[in-house]
């Protein structure tokens, strides 16, 4: 087969992440992949990716908007591709115009379709949704069938992603200057928006007498950064709250107890599958994904989007550390069972030749 993703731009996230690796994945495996997309942070992933990256200026208006769309059909004709897999809806909106079969991959539900934002987005011809709650919202919310809908959960490599023995455990808390008596909860996403990463700090503080050894790392980047760095210095959580900046997330989860994820929206979250995969218990807000990952107070727990019951249950959660080493060894199996990348990877194949059938491409 021969696939083009495209995406808004190279930014750094889960997103960027799930392109690269089913592109790298799909090349090994001897299908024709490429990526076209804007800059954006993580452009030097992309440009060290074994596939193709096509930078077109997609964040721009009007004018550069159909200077992107010139420039991925000369691409589609000279590569002879076969479907585009889109990531936002204004790389959809773009897809509509080169005339082949679109799937769109919908990384983040619950999303605002109220007025002109309705008239502007674009599911594909078929759309993909990595849980239950999102496949849902797209029939509830936006108004698909079900027959227009393929639920495909992301997956981890499982085979990197493992539980940490005591010596890596021990070096991976050295390495961030850790003792063995901290407890230890961990963020891995962009300082943005959705994402809440403002509970954590308000989390750290109430939390001081009840958790004294509690430290909060804060793994990512994004427009929130220099706001969260100015909080912790302003309210004195220097020596409970750390931002770590973008880095491989894989010895943060080493050195964790737990991972924290507050977020107002998720289409699914591969953090939660990679810290779980690690042996690493979660608590989360109850958005599209943690059907599949949370069972209740055996994998980790959720709770409702609400600040007060999120700082309530992170203290109650992190306050019991036998049980966190428990609900982690669970989490390892449970993600080991059913989110793996292989599953993920075979699925979306399976679902690109049904597409193409469908179309009547050989």
């Amino acid at each position: 087969m021969r696939v083009l993703h495209v995406t808004l731009g190279a930014d750094a996230g889960g997103l960027s992440r799930y392109i690269i690796d089913l592109c790298t994945a799909m090349q090994r495996q001897g299908h024709f992949v490429a990526a076209a997309g804007d800059t954006g942070a993580w452009q030097g992933a992309f440009d060290a990716a074994s596939f193709p990256y096509l930078n077109i200026p997609l964040k721009g208006g009007p004018v550069n908007f159909f200077q992107s769309l010139r420039t991925v059909r000369r691409f589609c004709k000279e590569h002879r591709i076969d479907l585009l897999h889109t990531h936002y809806r204004r790389a959809t909106q773009l897809a509509r115009f080169v005339r082949l079969p679109v799937l769109y991959t919908l990384h983040l539900s619950h999303i605002d379709l109220s007025g002109v934002r309705r008239w502007l987005t674009d599911f594909g011809d078929h759309t993909h949704a990595a849980s239950v709650d999102a496949r849902q919202w797209l029939i509830d919310g936006a108004g698909l069938k079900t027959n227009r809908i393929t639920l495909i959960p992301h997956g981890v490599d499982v085979a990197r992603f493992t539980p940490a023995t005591l010596d890596q455990r021990r070096l991976a808390r050295q390495s961030l200057d850790l003792n063995e008596t901290d407890r230890v909860a961990v963020f891995v996403g962009r300082l943005d928006t959705p994402k809440n990463e403002d509970w954590l700090l308000d989390l750290a503080g109430a939390s001081r007498d009840v958790l004294p050894d509690l430290k909060i790392l804060l793994v990512g980047e994004g427009p929130h950064e220099a706001q969260v760095k100015r909080r912790i210095a302003s309210d004195g959580l220097g020596g409970r709250v750390r931002v770590l900046g973008e880095r491989d997330p894989l010895p943060v989860y080493h050195a964790a107890d737990a991972l924290l994820l507050p977020s107002q929206r998720e289409g699914f979250s591969l953090v939660c599958a990679e810290a779980m995969a690690c042996g690493v218990p979660v608590l989360r807000t109850r958005t599209s994904g943690t059907t599949e990952l949370i069972v209740e107070n055996v994998t980790g727990r959720s709770v409702e989007i609400d600040h007060d019951a999120f700082i309530a249950q992170g203290i109650s959660f992190l306050s019991d550390v036998t049980l966190l080493r428990q609900m982690g060894a669970h989490a390892a199996v449970h993600v080991r069972e059913h989110f793996t990348f292989e599953r993920q990877l075979d699925q979306t194949i399976a679902l690109y030749r049904r597409l193409l059938v469908e179309r009547g491409t050989p």
